[in-house]
């Protein structure tokens, strides 16, 4: 690809990678990193082959476990959320109240098991298909559905029990 195609496929998919990079993460720093080396990585060596997003997603994932095995250690919730989205027009109070339903919504999935958080992340944000998840997890496309739907269930579960 040539890299004005890479400028577009940038735009295109970096707040979504950037977010499921902070949801694994729970760290704005090390999300940031992990988004630039993810693209890096993908940049030098996706050879379209395949779907890009798929890519993007292992590439985060790998660069994410390799991340955890270098510090040998488990990473600490701090409870931020990237709530800079939020558009100019919209009312001071209806911005807090979006901003604490978002951060509320994010540490519900922070909360849930690894397999869970990526499968739902995966489906949701970067809207894969059940057949890429199920490939790139190693897993059948029903104990993905099955997977993804107990994900939602806790996320439901977990935010009636904040409100």
């Amino acid at each position: 690809m040539k890299k004005d195609e890479w400028q577009l496929i940038y735009e295109k998919y970096h707040k979504s990678v950037y977010l499921y990079a902070l949801s694994l993460t729970k760290n704005r720093t090390d999300a940031e990193d992990l988004l630039q080396e993810t693209f890096v990585k993908a940049f030098l060596s996706y050879e379209n082959t395949g779907s890009l997003k798929g890519w993007l997603v292992k590439v985060l994932r790998n660069e994410f476990y390799n991340l955890c095995y270098k510090r040998k250690k488990e990473l600490l919730d701090d409870g931020e959320l990237i709530c800079e989205y939020l558009s100019s027009e919209e009312d001071l109070l209806a911005g807090m109240i979006e901003q604490e339903e978002r951060k509320a919504l994010f540490l519900a999935i922070a909360a849930l098991p690894v397999q869970m958080k990526e499968i739902l992340m995966e489906s949701i944000y970067f809207q894969l298909s059940d057949e890429a998840i199920a490939k790139a997890h190693g897993l059948t496309k029903e104990n993905v559905r099955q997977i993804r739907c107990r994900a939602k269930k806790k996320l439901i579960s977990s935010m009636k029990e904040g409100m």
